[in-house]
């Protein structure tokens, strides 16, 4: 599939923002389930000149204040900016969180106060903005990487290769000098673009083991990469090896840990109306089923479609769950591909909060060219079943890795395009997480407003469709991360190195037996395999 471009030709204007009247609201904290993390927008990625050019105004700016209020029935937030100049701005954004109830899109740009960095903007009127792009319509000027830079990857071992995020698992990591105690100390992972969770959040993880020589932490959601441990008497240490995640398994709003979980909305489980665009041409529902079936034969969730069309699209608060595509009066962002937006409210019995879901709407960008078939997908056209997948992950309150070959990958680009974009059904890895959602929402013991566990599909039916997974008899390039050097393991064959963007950087002959990688900066790399019968593609980590 080849790597989709926007084109934006608007002009961008610089004027000074004017701050509308707030409303009667509550000011908000964004607990890290919200946050504008790589865990959340499903997105082609667009460079800073796309955006300066589509924005109305780009702004250098800081998060002072969050507020959350109701407006024609939604819960919507503001973000009271202050730029460089001293003016205040007011971004309104979807979403938010009032009391018991709240609301939540993947692709919205939930900040909270102190977040400092560049904004792009499209006015509104009557003194208000909102965000041009979505989530990327904000780049943080606030890096942390600087401490950790020479740090010590000698003496910290990790007790698994892979793990799952959020999902009760427990990583123990040995070494030597981390204190007696936690102290100060922490464990941090990565938590997309190349950041880590900063030192606050990371002393809130569960932590059941901290002596000298060893910690016990449980996993929250995190991308592979390396771990680093801040020990107790400030030294700073990584791992030599990376954990790698399969799954990420969502957090309740308020809550790093836990899972949101279903509400029986109908027969013990969600149903889903699909829009008239869809429903009624026959090649696009087709897909829907197809894809819907397959996803509930594999996982058990209780998801069921209604037998009738619906003219409803994805606004909150109309009372279904929706499958639809975006509509000229009501768009996604450019650069957005899909995303899941979904409402929920909480019961408090004694000392425990529960969360659940109310309506759940499942949108897609209108403006591809689908291939609504299975298999290899004709150039230029989006894999409709995958996007499609990817977004009932969502529901099921899965959010994103960064393993290429996973259903949950956020970012669409061209590569590699026989592991993920042409995927026809739901990976393994994530298979496992959805199941993990629907045993937590089908076994809970909590019994008040009116809240019913939902009903795992137990179906005699055979996978709707088959598809092998990624092909791991051969060896990976090495290491990884990789500094001055990458190997190349497997004769015979064509190497081609690349950025994330897909630009080729450099091409290996056959009997090239390693990259040279001495000049490239620090960041994320591609490494393609060339096979015509099966490529394979490799992200790959520099230091």
């Amino acid at each position: 599939m080849n790597q989709f471009v926007f084109f934006l030709s608007c002009a961008c204007l610089f004027a000074a923002g004017a701050q509308a009247q707030s409303p009667d609201g509550m000011p908000v904290h964004f607990p890290p389930a919200y946050l504008n993390t790589a865990f959340h927008a499903d997105q082609i990625p667009l460079t800073t000149v796309q955006k300066t050019n589509g924005s109305d105004v780009r702004i250098e700016a800081e998060v002072v204040e969050a507020i959350s209020f109701e407006k024609d029935g939604r819960i919507r937030t503001y973000l009271m900016l202050i730029d460089d100049a001293g003016a205040a701005w007011t971004v309104e954004i979807d979403g938010g969180i009032l009391h018991d109830r709240g609301s939540h899109r993947t692709d919205e740009l939930y900040l909270n106060p102190g977040a400092k960095g560049t904004f792009y903007l499209q006015e509104l009127g009557d003194g208000l903005w909102k965000p041009a792009f979505g989530a990327q319509s904000f780049e943080s000027a606030e890096r942390v990487e600087a401490q950790w830079m020479g740090l010590s990857r000698t003496n910290l071992a990790l007790s698994t290769d892979w793990s799952a995020g959020n999902a009760d698992q427990f990583l123990t990591i040995t070494g030597s000098g981390f204190g007696a105690a936690q102290g100060n100390g922490y464990v941090t992972f990565a938590n997309g673009d190349d950041n880590y969770y900063d030192a606050a959040a990371a002393a809130s993880f569960n932590y059941t083991e901290w002596t000298n020589n060893s910690i016990t932490v449980e996993v929250p959601s995190a991308f592979s990469n390396r771990v680093r441990v801040m020990t107790a008497s400030g030294d700073l240490l990584e791992s030599t090896d990376s954990l790698r995640i399969g799954y990420n398994l969502g957090a309740q709003p308020g809550s790093h840990y836990g899972s949101t979980h279903m509400n029986n909305q109908s027969e013990g489980g969600h149903l889903f109306y699909v829009n008239e665009a869809i429903f009624n041409d026959p090649e696009r529902m087709d897909a829907v089923e197809r894809t819907l079936e397959d996803f509930v034969c594999k996982t058990g969730v209780n998801f069921r479609l209604a037998p009738e069309p619906t003219s409803l699209g994805w606004d909150l608060g109309d009372g279904q769950n929706t499958i639809s595509f975006d509509s000229p009066s009501n768009p996604l962002s450019p650069g957005t591909v899909g995303y899941c937006n979904t409402s929920w409210w909480s019961c408090i019995l004694g000392d425990i909060t529960f969360y659940v879901v109310g309506q759940i709407d499942v949108v897609l960008n209108s403006n591809f060219d689908y291939d609504y078939s299975t298999g290899p997908v004709g150039p230029g056209q989006a894999k409709f079943a995958y996007v499609l997948m990817h977004e009932l992950g969502h529901a099921m309150r899965l959010g994103h890795v960064n393993e290429w070959g996973e259903s949950m990958y956020p970012s669409v680009t061209d590569q590699p395009s026989n592991q993920w974009c042409e995927r026809d059904t739901i990976s393994t890895n994530d298979r496992l997480g959805v199941s993990l959602a629907v045993e937590r929402a089908s076994t809970f013991t909590f019994n008040a407003c009116g809240i019913s566990a939902m009903e795992p599909l137990d179906i005699d039916c055979e996978p709707v469709v088959e598809v092998a997974e990624i092909e791991t008899e051969a060896p990976a390039p090495f290491p990884n991360p990789f500094e001055d050097f990458i190997s190349l393991p497997v004769a015979g064959y064509q190497w081609v190195l690349m950025d994330m963007s897909g630009r080729q950087l450099a091409t290996y002959s056959q009997e090239t037996p390693r990259m040279n990688t001495s000049s490239l900066p620090a960041g994320t790399y591609i490494v393609k395999r060339m096979d015509s019968n099966h490529p394979m593609v490799y992200r790959m980590m520099k230091q």
